[in-house]
């Protein structure tokens, strides 16, 4: 039987007459993951060999003398298994696993004999480009959610027997929204460069004929403002945990220059039901990349948790900055402390008006009655202009946190020492067998800081820990330098 193509939504725009784009070399030395690997590819008359450089969001062409890109977040990837009969398998005396890639109406196909790196850049083209075998891949069981855009699915990895949720749009649908495609492909595209504990995680994106699948971590605590219906007030220690988590995840997403702005109790939810603290942050829809020309919806966010700047913002004035994310979560811990939001009105028009006006009761009962140091930060995140309002980092540098920061200095501190440990374990280990094998020095994929806040998540998920990029051989040279010249 013939496979049914799919037509992807994601084809709009200008089309491309090749699958390669010419870009400027120096694009490769400001990234801090590159992947090579020599690959075969069916030329014009025969089997040729392909230099291919692999990074987090586009895959790099390298000549003697040119770099070419195709990005990765709108092309479409498939597997041609091992007993195809393609001319680079039968010109080949070895068996070679391809992938093949499609970009728009142009196709790659590329092929390599080593099985073990062909699974390893298969993990990271699975996450980083649009799949089409969800049904092949998953058993779905049941309904679990629903919104407004999207219906949410509990399904199994039939490889894995792993549990995953999937949130399904319909394309037919998407297609009548405004710009529902763009909105779609923007949460992707952020959903994509986050990786924190406390952020919901994209695993894989899959494209069918009728509808595209985002396959989620299951977070199988509900929300968090039902919780609290649920069992009441938050203890001390709980409110200083959570709020330590949420202003992580902000963190995290406002590295990347990435702003939630959506933030409300309905989108923090539990991990589990052990405790009240570990929380996810979910649904990315409005979330936008600030430095983007093209950002979707300027203005918008929920009426009551919005921050003042974004309704004040006027078309061809300079974007507002990752502070909108501090003003909401203020919006939710003054919400977890009094229960009462502190913008009201008879209607939404009200709301908006006194969100804008940004009138807090800080004599409230209740929020004097939390801790003086929680006050104090919350104060400090709720001011109307954002310049005097504290970032992300500098809420989480407050005394209020002070105790958990120690905490989370000697994690990491024994962390270190372990990985300190391990290092001299391995060097002494590679000196007593290295006399024969003349080991490649090599750097690591992880160039970032130990001691940041995130790292030790990084470190432990990278899953290319096995192909590093080489270290360089001519100190000071490009990095495309240092690639063409193999």
């Amino acid at each position: 039987m013939t496979e049914q193509k799919v037509i992807s939504i994601f084809d709009f725009g200008k089309t491309r007459n090749k699958f390669w784009q010419t870009c400027d070399k120096s694009v490769l030395d400001s990234q801090t993951f590159l992947v090579e690997q020599e690959f075969l590819t069916a030329g014009k008359v025969s089997v040729k060999q392909v230099l291919i450089v692999l990074g987090l969001e586009y895959i790099y062409k390298v000549t003697l003398d040119k770099l070419k890109c195709a990005p990765l977040i709108t092309t479409h990837l498939t597997y041609i298994e091992p007993g195809a009969d393609h001319l680079v398998q039968l010109n080949s005396d070895e068996q070679q696993y391809g992938f093949r890639l499609q970009y728009q109406t142009k196709t790659l196909e590329i092929f390599l004999s080593d099985k073990s790196c062909y699974d390893q850049w298969k993990i990271h083209l699975r996450k980083a480009c649009l799949l089409e075998n969800f049904h092949e891949a998953y058993m779905v069981s049941k309904l679990i959610g629903k919104g407004s855009f999207a219906k949410v699915y509990l399904a199994t990895r039939k490889d894995s027997n792993i549990q995953y949720a999937v949130k399904a749009f319909s394309k037919s649908f998407m297609m009548q929204q405004h710009k529902g495609i763009e909105s779609l492909l923007n949460e992707m595209k952020v959903m994509r460069r986050l990786n924190h504990s406390n952020i919901v995680r994209l695993h894989e994106v899959h494209e069918t004929a009728n509808s595209v699948y985002f396959v989620v971590d299951i977070v199988a605590g509900g929300e968090l403002l039902q919780r609290v219906r649920e069992t009441g007030f938050l203890p001390a220690e709980t409110l200083q945990r959570l709020a330590f988590n949420l202003l992580s995840a902000l963190n995290h997403m406002h590295q990347f220059n990435i702003a939630h702005r959506d933030l409300k109790p309905e989108n923090l939810l539990l991990k589990s039901y052990e405790n009240n603290h570990d929380i996810v942050l979910a649904d990315f829809g409005l979330a936008a990349l600030l430095q983007d020309n093209n950002i979707l919806f300027k203005r918008c966010g929920t009426p009551g948790f919005v921050a003042p700047e974004i309704l004040e913002y006027i078309d061809g004035h300079q974007i507002y900055d990752e502070k909108c994310d501090v003003f909401s979560a203020g919006i939710i811990l003054y919400l977890l402390i009094t229960g009462d939001q502190p913008f009201s009105g008879k209607d939404q028009k009200a709301i908006l008006k006194a969100n804008k006006d940004c009138f807090i009761d800080f004599e409230d009962s209740l929020f004097k009655s939390a801790p003086i140091q929680l006050q104090d930060l919350i104060r400090a995140m709720l001011l109307k202009k954002p310049q005097d309002r504290l970032n992300s980092s500098e809420c989480l540098r407050h005394p209020y946190f002070k105790e958990l920061a120690k905490e989370q200095q000697v994690k990491q501190e024994n962390y270190q020492q372990n990985l300190n440990d391990y290092n001299q374990f391995y060097k002494n280990n590679v000196r007593m067998g290295s006399i024969d094998l003349n080991l490649e020095q090599r750097q690591p994929a992880f160039t970032g800081n130990l001691n940041s806040i995130e790292s030790i998540s990084c470190v432990s998920n990278n899953s290319f820990a096995k192909i590093e990029m080489k270290a360089p051989s001519v100190v000071g040279a490009s990095k495309f330098s240092q690639y063409s010249c193999k």
